[in-house]
This record gives C-alpha cells, sequence and structure tokens, in this order.
C-alpha cells in the first residue's frame, strides 16, 4: 500500500518518473502478472492486493496540476471540510464530560474567533490537528480529575495549551 500525501507538491519533473513507475505496477496488476521490472532494473515481486491512494490540495500556491497520463490511472474522490463543532461535542462527550454541549459550543467559538480575529502567523494554529491535540489532553485530564468542574478543567486546558 502506498499513500502519498499532497502528490501535487511534488516538481512536474519528479511527477513524469512517479507516473511512469505508478503505470508499470498498475500495468503489471491489470496483466495478473507475479513480477515485474521496475525503470530501475529491480525485479519486484506483486502483491495483486495493494492499493496506490493520493491526496492533494489543488488550487494552492506552489501546486502542480497532475499531467493527464496520471489522472487517468485513479479515481477522484471528493472531500469536505470537517465539522468542527460536531468532532469536539463528540470527543468530549466520548471522554466522559456530561456538560458537552455546552462546553463544546464554547470550545467551537473561542477556537472560531481567534481564527477570524487573530493575525495569521504560523504559531497561531486553530486547525483541527490542534483541536484533537487539545481534545486528547483534555481527556487525559479528565482522567486524571474525574470530580473537578468541567467547565474548570476545560478553561484550564485551553488556556495552557
Amino acid at each position: 500500500w502506498g499513500c502519498f500525501d499532497e502528490f501535487n507538491r511534488i516538481e512536474l519533473p519528479v511527477l513524469s518518473v512517479a507516473a511512469q513507475q505508478i503505470a508499470i505496477v498498475l500495468a503489471c496488476k491489470k496483466d495478473k502478472k507475479r513480477q515485474f521490472i521496475f525503470s530501475d532494473g529491480d525485479i519486484v515481486d506483486m502483491n495483486p492486493e495493494f492499493g496506490i491512494f493520493l491526496t492533494m490540495n489543488p488550487g494552492y500556491a506552489g501546486r502542480q496540476e497532475l499531467p493527464e497520463n496520471l489522472k487517468i490511472m485513479f479515481r477522484t474522490v471528493a472531500m469536505m471540510v470537517p465539522d468542527r463543532a460536531i468532532i469536539i461535542r463528540v470527543k468530549l462527550a466520548s471522554a466522559g464530560f456530561l456538560e458537552n454541549i455546552d462546553l463544546a459550543r464554547k470550545f467551537f467559538t473561542l477556537y472560531k474567533l481567534c481564527e477570524e480575529q487573530l493575525s495569521k502567523q504560523v504559531h497561531y494554529d486553530f486547525g483541527l490537528r490542534n483541536i484533537l491535540s487539545v481534545l486528547r489532553t483534555l481527556g487525559s485530564e479528565k482522567r486524571k480529575s474525574p470530580n473537578d468542574p468541567e467547565n474548570k478543567t476545560v478553561m484550564r486546558v485551553l488556556r495552557d495549551m
């Protein structure tokens, strides 16, 4: 299995080589061969249960458009922005926070306002990875002190992170 994150950040000459190598592997699978000769001459055993996955963020600066010969080898799947409010609420509930609805609303609102109103500097991170990190810490704090007031625990963790 191979998963290549932000594949369209690769420079065009490298993308071209990758397209050739992927084509060799896919042709081998299509022909149901047990082995194939890679572009560097190595003989490689074929596992027919492999998969190749690419993620891309089109439209950003420095991103390449995939060459047509590479595009046709993959199926496009559209993604959408995750609903952070639901994620926060569910994660709080799964960590044992009984007041998860109210606390999730406050947490989400704080992060949304920070993201919208603070300057766009790299040390300000209000994305999903950071949210999940805060939620993991909240779960840990809840397990350490299950009888502490939940709103105080959330305020303390958000302040300290």
